[in-house]
């Protein structure tokens, strides 16, 4: 009989597709490769295959294999595929990989019980850094090869998934392999990485009868006959785990034999042969079972024995094809271990399994396998076990894994918990169902709500409530509850009153029949300082509704930084919403730069947190910013970072249409009408439950009158002005629909109305004493007004002032039209010309087209706008270029960014050759505002030379 290992059969096709995307890997494109299969079909050899190949080939090879009952240890599988790359490192290389925002990664590798809890998305971004590391100082491919997929926990396939959406230009290649079920018996996370569009699946086969015969000859040696090969066939079924295991029970036997040694099936005769052993044996081959893989030392002093008599039980169930060599005890194949499991009583199974937890509890690192065993018995009212489940739940959660921690307070919840404690175990149930976006967080919560009899208790469920129904646009459920709940706090409470009713306020403002009780809290609480976290963020919504009213825009500005306080509050650290509505108010406010530079210094916080929570939030607000300022390339960059992060986050339903919403407005002045469209009309929410539904609407109402649908707009515009006004809101500083509607309405020859409509947005826009908002709206009034000339140029001016230079521009364009249309084409000349420059400068093509026109109209004929130095870099360039002057490492500066260290370098090497310099040290002096966007026109303006470089971001 041949030794060594078995030959893999039949499975050339797969190994082609795998070398493949190692090929890829080693290009620098990283990619998947999930292997799908029938248990003992083969998928453990063609993963270790996989493995071995690649680490001849160069690459770093980490493999991982899951166990069911370690499903709810959090990062289980990340962890055995990562700590002993990271523990051969040597400490040059251990600090370089495990630096930066790749420390809360190490932490978990080691176990270090974290400062404060994690934030999943921010320990995906630390595992994510971790493993670019690892690739940076191994200087070659890393291959990630993680077996039994289907019993993995978790969180560590949803960092797979994070990781594998970030591998373009990174040299890792993931290879998953897990039993092949129907997909609704996936976990959510196994079963989005099988679906995913850009990864290659294999699902392997049982052996043909070619197949099955070459395996018997790896066994037995030549001269299997066709008979034989037909008989094991058709008892294994062409299975290659049950083909060996045959042809170890009955050596070279012949047909007969073959039928006669399996009466059933193979794993009923190695059945057959676990109860012919002694009752240790039988023992021990249970306890092995219940535990799936354990200590020599623990399975004795579950079983009673002595160790000596335990080793020897061992040995024989080893003997009789049973269990593994090695020192841990764990059966041979997953189809064994099910065997002897399910041939153990119900009712004994689940006492084994309690038993089996209060040992494992006592071993090092042993909670969360604990706790897997008690998933698995049945609920007693034992306080003990709740006690654990608690207790592992909490640090699960706190590890980043909420989702294992919800299943494990399920379980806490179904002991029972003994009634005093039972309110706790379902507010913190709650906790862990909203933290991973579950649905059932509400229903949970409420129970626990009702339940809970101390005032501060229920107040913290109350606010985790309205946090789930707020997700859900069940704003007047938050109000109800949150004054229930405030009504039961008293003196003694402190701030905890004001947070409940700030949220309490939140949620009114957004209910028209609640709106005029949320006005008289705020004007009941004027006065407040910023001293305590409920005082800014009750300040926060004062801000916010002085911004939607009519009350002067310095008034909101006064608000807003006292809401803000120093930047970084406990209350306002940029993984809360009171971080992006404070700052979102301040953009209102015109103070454009000041929100850019708080943002940074949210970005700055977040990338050393790993928060991409903090990004999404810092880069919409950031985004949001430069859009009104008039940088649409920076702001298009930041807008499409939400995006692509956005499904990453709680509340990413809501983060994403809001940032399409200002996407499509950038899209739109660039001229990309068609991309704008597509953006917004494909699913995109503006139900009246969805807070920023409003601003979807106004960018729904632009794309159909730029398209010219002008009846569309009005449709879009006018439900928008309705909403805002069931909610007593019409500030043209909170969502400007006015200036569109006019334009469209216009556009269908209905000049009555486009005259009244753009009078009473001046209106208001003087009584906001908002110089933004003004300038936009005499803008409009002078373009439909007989008397323009006096409306644009006052237009002109006062935008003149503001930090809105694309707004500057736009109103210049508008009053070069109107003077040149009045005989004065010298004054529109200039005029026309400068909005071009910042028009080029600014990227907005639709309104540089339109300054063409009117210039060539004025007689004058411009160049093409020639882009060098810093002018001439895309926004991301610009972005790079920027962080690399500050000092920062090309690692550094991918770690800021959310994107890759080779990104990095390809748009430093690309800026380099637009600024013509060679090294780091001569960034900012090329960066500086001397290489700009350079403009020339034709003989008949000689001396115009107009030069612009704007701000850099």
């Amino acid at each position: 009989m041949p030794d060594g290992p078995r030959p893999l059969v039949e499975r050339e096709t797969e190994l082609h597709q795998s070398t493949t995307l190692l090929d890829r890997a080693i290009g620098g494109q990283g990619g998947a490769f999930c292997i799908l299969g029938a248990a003992g079909v083969g998928k453990t050899a063609l993963v270790r295959r996989i493995a071995s190949d690649a680490a001849a080939r160069g690459a770093l090879s980490l493999v991982a294999t899951a166990h069911e009952l370690e499903t709810q240890a959090p990062f289980g599988v990340v962890r055995q595929l990562l700590d002993s790359a990271v523990a051969t490192l040597d400490d040059d290389e251990r600090e370089q990989v495990t630096g930066g925002p790749a420390r809360l990664a190490a932490d978990l590798l080691t176990l270090a019980a974290p400062d404060r809890p994690v934030e999943q998305s921010a320990l995906f971004a630390s595992l994510f850094w971790l493993v670019d590391g690892l690739v940076t100082v191994s200087r070659c491919p890393l291959v990630l090869v993680v077996d039994d997929a289907q019993w993995a926990d978790e969180a560590s396939l949803l960092f797979l998934r994070h990781l594998l959406a970030r591998l373009d230009d990174r040299p890792v290649l993931v290879v998953v392999a897990a039993r092949d079920v129907h997909p609704d018996r996936r976990s959510p996370a196994l079963a989005a990485l099988v679906a995913r569009r850009d990864g290659t699946v294999a699902r392997l086969r049982p052996l043909s009868d070619d197949g099955v015969h070459a395996l018997l000859e790896s066994v037995w040696g030549p001269g299997v006959s066709a008979e034989v090969t037909a008989a094991c066939a058709e008892v294994t079924g062409g299975n290659p785990f049950l083909v060996s295991t045959l042809a170890d029970l009955v050596g070279g036997a012949g047909v007969e034999a073959i039928r006669e040694a399996v009466p059933g099936s193979v794993v009923d005769s190695v059945m057959q042969r676990l109860s012919a052993l002694p009752p240790l044996d039988r023992d021990v081959g249970r306890w092995v079972a219940v535990l799936d893989s354990a200590p020599a030392r623990l399975v004795t002093a579950l079983t009673g024995s002595e160790r000596g008599d335990t080793l020897a039980a061992s040995d024989r169930l080893r003997d009789a094809g049973l269990l593994a060599d090695g020192e841990r005890l764990e059966f041979r194949h997953a189809l064994l271990r099910a065997a002897v499991y399910s041939s153990i009583p119900p009712g004994a199974r689940s006492d084994l399994h309690r038993r089996a937890a209060r040992a494992v509890a006592a071993e090092p690192d042993g909670l969360h396998q604990a706790a897997g065993q008690l998933l698995r018995a049945d609920g007693e009212g034992d306080p003990w076990v709740v006690d654990l489940l608690v207790t592992a739940a909490a640090a699960t959660t706190d590890s980043g894994a909420p989702e294992a921690a919800v299943r494990l307070l399920e379980r806490a919840v179904a002991e029972p918990a003994p009634a005093a404690e039972a309110p706790v175990v379902l507010l913190q149930l709650g906790l862990a169902q909203l933290r991973a976006g579950d649905a059932a967080c509400v229903v949970t919560l409420e129970r626990a709500e009702r339940a809970v009899t101390d005032p501060a208790q229920r107040a913290h469920c109350a606010l985790a409530l309205t946090i789930a129904y707020n997700f859900a646009g069940f704003y007047p459920r938050s109000a109800e509850l949150l004054a229930r709940v405030l009504d039961g706090l008293g003196p003694e409470h402190g701030d905890l009153a004001l947070v409940v009713e700030a949220g309490l306020v939140s949620a009114a403002l957004q209910v028209p029949e609640l709106v005029d009780d949320a006005r008289r809290r705020l004007d009941a609480r004027r006065g407040l300082t910023g001293a305590t976290p409920g005082e800014r963020m009750f300040l926060a919504q004062q801000a916010s509704y002085a911004n939607s009213t009519d009350e002067p825009l310095a008034r909101v500005l006064e608000l807003v930084r006292l809401a803000i306080g120093h930047g970084l509050t406990s209350e306002q650290h940029p993984e809360s919403h009171e971080w992006a509505v404070t700052r979102l108010q301040l953009a209102a406010t015109g103070e454009y730069a000041e929100v850019v530079d708080l943002c940074e210094q949210g970005l700055e916080f977040s990338a050393a947190a790993g928060s991409v929570v903090g990004f999404v939030a810092g880069s919409l607000v950031r985004g949001i910013a430069l859009l009104w300022a008039g940088d649409l390339a920076g702001a298009e960059l930041d807008l499409r970072a939400v995006l692509t992060h956005a499904d990453l986050i709680p509340g990413g339903t809501l983060v994403g249409p809001l940032a399409s919403a200002f996407l499509a407005e950038v899209l739109l002045e660039r001229g990309e009408v068609e991309q704008a469209r597509s953006l917004l009309l494909d699913g995109v929410a503006t139900d009246s439950s969805f807070n920023g539904g409003i601003h979807v609407l106004r960018a729904r109402g632009l794309v159909a009158a730029a398209t010219g649908d002008h009846a569309g707009a009005l449709r879009e515009l006018d439900e928008c002005g309705r909403r805002l006004a069931a909610l007593q809101v019409d500030s043209p500083t909170w969502c400007s629909w006015r200036p569109a509607a006019v334009a469209s309405h216009w556009a269908l020859g209905d000049v009555a109305t486009a005259r009244a409509v753009s009078a009473d947005d001046v209106v208001h826009a003087t009584r906001k004493e908002a110089d933004v908002a003004l300038g936009i709206a005499l803008r409009v009034a002078g373009e439909v007004s007989v008397e323009s000339l006096p409306l644009l140029t006052r237009s002109v001016d006062v935008l003149a002032g503001t930090q809105a230079r694309l707004e500057h521009a736009r109103s210049q364009v508008a009053l070069g039209a109107a003077l040149r249309r009045s005989g004065r084409r010298a004054e529109a000349r200039d005029l026309l010309l400068a909005a071009r420059v910042q028009a080029a400068h600014s990227g907005a093509d639709a309104l540089r087209a339109r300054a063409d026109d009117e210039l060539a109209a004025a007689g004058a004929r411009p160049r093409r706008v020639q882009l060098s130095g810093a002018g001439a870099l895309t926004a991301s360039e610009r972005r790079v270029c920027a962080l690399a002057a500050s000092g920062l490492r090309n690692r550094d500066v991918a770690q800021r960014l959310f994107i890759s260290t080779k990104t990095v370098e390809i748009h430093l090497s690309r800026a380099y050759r637009k600024l013509g310099i060679t090294r780091r040290d001569q960034l900012g002096a090329a960066l500086a505002p001397s290489g700009g966007t350079g403009e020339r026109t034709d003989a008949s303006d000689p001396g115009d030379d107009d030069r612009s470089s704007g701000r850099r971001h």
